[in-house]
């Protein structure tokens, strides 16, 4: 039988750790956030890392969220998504 899963959704399923997931989760295409974010949320809730979960809500109501005459969306929604991106970054970095 062969694994019919994207590659990138094997990825964040076989992660050794919450750094991996997180790794896996920012180089993530939003098209793949929008498709699968229930499975992805629940591979990150089945693995424990409730900041993945969290990162995922956030990407999904960006990408979901009405733009303004300029194509922007909220500015506070903006802002949140790239402080929590900034965090995850760190994290994978080595931050705790």
């Amino acid at each position: 039988m062969t694994d019919t899963m994207l590659p990138i959704l094997r990825q964040l399923y076989d992660a050794d750790g919450d750094r991996a997931r997180a790794d896996t989760l920012l180089r993530m295409p939003d098209s793949v956030v929008l498709k699968y974010h229930e499975v992805i949320a629940a591979a990150c809730r089945r693995a424990g890392f409730e900041a993945g979960w969290n990162f995922v809500a956030l990407r999904v109501s960006l990408g979901l969220a009405v733009r303004d005459a300029a194509g922007m969306p909220p500015s506070d929604l903006a802002a949140s998504a790239e402080l929590f991106r900034a965090g995850l970054a760190d994290f994978v970095g080595g931050a705790s």
